[in-house]
């Protein structure tokens, strides 16, 4: 994925200098326009621009005035509720903890196909001595240790012998994913981090890029749902909507579910959030500006007034234009919203100071990876996923 794409940082425009993106008491002050609408004299925000509804370049309409004046009903609460399992009830200790997410039948893979390439690669005159299951965790926890003291410089010679998957059968499964190497063990650690504990209300999709120094047929990651974008597989044609595809696939497992997802403008579009519905599910995140459903009126413009807002309406939709600095605009959808609140304190509207609130949980945890990270300057695909 070209991730030179054009996308101007958010937050240099959402971000107050003075109160940052949310009011000091934690609760946003808001006004909200006249309940009653004189159409004569209406004025949305202060904005220069006044019209009763908007038509975008591919014919779809918004509606200035909204019909809805709370959120979407349907999506309000959440089922389940958020926080561990009851797989995670009898955890005592630390290794407890541990094996709820690498659990024995994981590590034992990995030493059966460990063995089986130490076996391979002896010399046919030494006696084969195979790594036990005791060896294995002490290494295990002695890389983790390692990325908690920020001391994993030097690869032992054990790491070099580990594998994830048969390596005699590799070749084949190559020829239709590109991911094969650990793509066995990746799959079932993801499936434990599923079952360990459930989301809250509001989650969020993001990239995070790992480096990697060696030959490899892709070299971008979406990290959610422990899911890799590796491109194309060598049998798959080019793909349209990736960012739409990308987001069905990570939010699978919580459809139904009444939670609301936070992405950024890569993946952002009404027929996404249209999509979404029909799974309940609502979605907020920024637009790109060359999206064919935003009317021209939205777009950045000189004779805008700064800290000015637009406000579309469409079923459950909401789009938002906010002017941070002149000749610029930020450009917002929500299908949880479906009103025109603005924030008295920053005078921005509410939805990007809910967008502000969720967005930035994808970066913390890239911190955190890259902070105790048990990653060296490998040249194995299967390593760097390790």
């Amino acid at each position: 994925m070209d991730n030179s794409i054009e996308d101007e940082s958010d937050s240099d425009y959402f971000d107050d200098p003075e109160s940052g993106s949310e009011a000091e008491d934690g609760e946003s002050q808001t006004s909200e326009d006249n309940d009653e609408i004189d159409l004569e004299n209406f004025k949305l925000n202060d904005d220069s621009t006044w019209q009763s509804s908007y038509s975008s370049r591919s014919g779809m309409t918004w509606s200035s005035i909204s019909h809805r004046s709370t959120k979407t009903n349907s999506s309000n609460h959440t089922i389940e509720k958020a926080g561990p399992t009851e797989i995670t009830e009898d955890v005592s200790s630390i290794e407890d903890a541990f094996i709820c997410f690498m659990s024995e039948k994981i590590i034992q893979k990995i030493l059966i196909y460990s063995n089986m390439e130490y076996i391979r690669n002896i010399a046919s005159n030494e006696k084969p001595q195979e790594i036990t299951m005791m060896e294995l965790k002490a290494f295990i926890g002695l890389l983790l240790l390692a990325g908690v003291l920020g001391k994993f410089k030097d690869r032992p010679k054990m790491f070099m012998e580990k594998k994830f998957d048969d390596k005699t059968t590799r070749e084949e499964r190559k020829r239709t994913d590109k991911f094969t190497a650990i793509r066995e063990i990746w799959s079932d650690f993801q499936n434990y981090l599923k079952t360990c504990y459930t989301p809250g209300s509001y989650v969020t999709i993001d990239e995070q890029l790992l480096g990697f120094r060696g030959k490899c047929p892709f070299q971008s990651y979406y990290v959610f749902n422990a899911f890799p974008y590796i491109g194309r597989q060598p049998d798959q044609q080019k793909q349209k909507h990736i960012g739409t595809n990308v987001v069905l696939e990570l939010l699978q497992p919580l459809y139904g579910s009444s939670r609301n997802v936070t992405i950024d403008n890569f993946f952002t579009s009404v027929s996404l959030a249209k999509e979404l519905q029909t799974k309940n599910l609502t979605l907020i995140g920024t637009l790109r500006n060359n999206k064919p459903e935003i009317p021209m009126e939205f777009q950045p413009n000189k004779n805008r007034e700064v800290g000015s807002s637009l406000f579309g309406f469409q079923d459950n939709l909401t789009l938002v234009s906010f002017v941070p600095k002149q000749n610029k605009a930020v450009l917002l959808l929500y299908s949880k919203h479906h009103d025109n609140q603005v924030d008295n304190k920053t005078g921005k509207p509410i939805i990007i100071l809910d967008y502000n609130k969720t967005k930035g949980t994808v970066d913390t945890a890239d911190q955190m990876c890259h902070k105790f990270t048990v990653q060296s300057g490998g040249r194995f695909v299967s390593f760097m996923g390790w």
